[in-house]
């Protein structure tokens, strides 16, 4: 007699379809914890994870339409809590896994350390180095924003700007949650820095409203922190509340503590801005009236100490007539000195003719003398007209045309020193033939 006559007999599928149904009917919805040893991401996007402890092993799998609910990316060495329903396979090999919904950080310390952790290795690296952040603009010609597009914190920022200094917003919208979230605000970075330079942000805003640790991994992602320091447009961080912190608040140029004061920081008040222009432009007004006053008092004191050339000339006009005068007076005095001695000598004329011949030849003597004085002085006068002419040509405006120089003037003013032009101003240059217009370009 057989041993096996009441052992139930099943066909392979029926067998699978029974332990399928045990095992679905019992673990129906579990939640599991464990460490993740293993991801790969199939070609159709599933992720296919391994979790294990101490002893043993389990297979789970996250398909494609399950990844956008995922608050964060799973990595290898994370402790997690993995929920979802047991499934059985037995088409080609037979086996069982865990079809995943949800995956959980097995506690929030776990998740700090894995934080801060990635927080050294930045540091270690010189991402947090303070020498490379860059300077925020004051007045910023455009605004890159990376945010969720229909959140409360894209219509917060652009409140807040256009209440401030209204400035032209770019949005970039991504997801600020889940396993694409990180790629998708990288992509965003990169993309803002390769626009063209006239479309290009002067800043950009990276932001999102407040939520646990865990809804926050996006922002702790190592190539984000990356990026964001890499970024040659600089970068302003305004994640969660003023009691969050993220990883990419240390990278960041700037850290806001919240979306709206990352607007604040951004860009300036108006008001403030349009008081602060109206007091500097009185000061620059009343400055510029301070010299322009210093500089009228020294020009006119400059223009009393130079002579005009009208002034020269009569100057030596004036010379030329005293010496004229003394020359009339010395012809004179000699005219009377010697008629005085004429009729000296006719009074003692005699009349015999050697005393006539004698005083004739006296008188001629005189009267060469005489007419030899006066040529000698009529001479020694005309010389000295002639060099006092000389020097009146040598000293005018035409004389010095024709030895080369020319003559400076702006406004018909003649220049004399540096100070009295600057850059851009249009002067006069007078040649010996025309005058000429310039454009002062550089004053060395």
């Amino acid at each position: 007699m057989s041993l096996n006559i009441n052992i139930p007999e099943y066909g392979v599928t029926q067998f699978n379809k029974a332990i399928k149904n045990v095992i679905e009917e019992n673990f129906s919805y579990v939640r599991i914890k464990g460490e993740i040893s293993e991801i790969k991401v199939a070609a159709k996007g599933q992720i296919y994870i391994t979790l294990k402890d101490e002893a043993s092993i389990l297979s789970a799998v996250v398909w494609e339409q399950k990844k956008r609910s995922l608050t964060f990316e799973p990595e290898t060495g994370m402790e997690v809590v993995l929920t979802g329903r047991i499934t059985t396979w037995s088409k080609f090999k037979t086996t069982y896994q865990l079809d995943v919904d949800k995956i959980e950080i097995a506690g929030e310390g776990a998740l700090l350390k894995i934080i801060e952790e990635r927080k050294k290795r930045l540091k270690d690296k010189g991402y947090f180095d303070v020498k490379k952040k860059k300077k925020i603009p004051y007045l910023p010609s455009r605004i890159g924003v990376i945010t969720s597009p229909t959140g409360s914190v894209i219509y917060d920022i652009i409140n807040r700007i256009s209440d401030r200094f209204k400035t032209p917003i770019d949005l970039w919208p991504v997801a600020v949650q889940g396993t694409d979230a990180a790629k998708n605000i990288i992509d965003a970075i990169i993309g803002f820095n390769k626009i063209i330079k006239n479309s290009k942000p002067d800043v950009i805003i990276i932001a999102r409203g407040g939520g646990s640790t865990e809804d926050l991994m996006t922002f702790n992602d190592e190539r984000l922190a990356e990026v964001v320091s890499e970024s040659k447009i600089p970068i302003v961080s305004a994640i969660g509340h003023e009691t969050d912190t993220t990883i990419i608040d240390f990278v960041s140029d700037l850290r806001a503590s919240t979306p709206t004061a990352a607007a604040e920081l951004v860009v300036p008040l108006k008001s403030e801005l349009l008081r602060n222009v109206t007091h500097l432009n009185q000061r620059m007004l009343f400055g510029m009236e301070n010299i322009y006053k210093v500089r009228s008092i020294d020009f006119k004191n400059l223009i009393s100490l130079i002579k005009k050339p009208a002034q020269i000339i009569e100057l030596f006009k004036s010379k030329l007539s005293y010496i004229n005068s003394n020359l009339e007076r010395v012809i004179n005095n000699n005219i009377k000195i010697t008629t005085k001695d004429l009729f000296a000598l006719s009074g003692n004329l005699k009349m015999p003719y050697d005393l006539i011949k004698l005083n004739k030849s006296s008188i001629k003597n005189l009267s060469n003398n005489l007419n030899s004085i006066i040529k000698r002085e009529l001479l020694n006068n005309k010389e000295k007209y002639k060099n006092f002419l000389k020097l009146i040509e040598n000293n005018s405006i035409q004389s010095n045309l024709n030895k080369g120089y020319s003559i400076l003037t702006k406004d018909k003013k003649i220049i004399n020193n540096s100070k009295l032009i600057k850059e851009n101003d249009n002067l006069n240059v007078r040649l010996i033939d025309k005058t000429i217009e310039i454009k002062v370009k550089k004053i060395n």
